[in-house]
């Protein structure tokens, strides 16, 4: 369909190992950048972040402050795709079960010492709401066209069952 992503993009964010590359720029103006495990959940992306000193993104989020995340496979020729997105992001109210589900994603086993880091008071949840972005995948390395979108709705509604 013209004007729509060249893969599934919710069951490409919802595929269990593939970090994001998160950034945001300090309250100083400072960039920063790291990997982290996610969950795509109620259209936002969900993530856990030490509260230790310094928190940028933790920070960003207290503020409402806008966060980049990039998710891509680059394993060519057959599966390079690319979700990269811009939102505001926001702190949560602690959710053990959505930590678990961040967690359980990247986790071979669960074990007591995931259990006790994902309860630990020296990590906080939060979120961004993916309000604009592109997504693209390259079969083959072929050209494609790029996606691009302005209306999270556009992309990540979650899909109904029907019947």
């Amino acid at each position: 369909m013209p004007g729509m992503p060249n893969f599934d993009v919710v069951a490409f964010l919802d595929e269990p190992g593939h970090p994001a590359a998160v950034a945001t720029v300090t309250g100083r103006g400072r960039p920063a950048l790291a990997t982290m495990w996610f969950l795509l959940a109620d259209g936002r992306l969900w993530f856990h972040s030490p509260v230790d000193a310094p928190a940028p993104f933790l920070d960003a989020a207290a503020a409402g402050r806008e966060v980049s995340v990039l998710v891509a496979t680059f394993a060519p020729p057959h599966d390079v795709r690319q979700f990269r997105t811009t939102g505001p992001a926001s702190l949560e109210e602690p959710d053990l079960d959505r930590v678990h589900r961040i967690y359980e994603r990247y986790l071979p086993e669960w074990t007591p010492d995931w259990t006790e880091q994902a309860a630990s008071p020296r990590l906080r949840l939060w979120s961004m709401v993916p309000a604009r972005g592109m997504a693209v995948a390259y079969p083959d390395l072929a050209d494609a066209d790029v996606y691009r979108w302005s209306d999270p709705s556009e992309l990540l509604s979650e899909p109904t069952s029907a019947g």
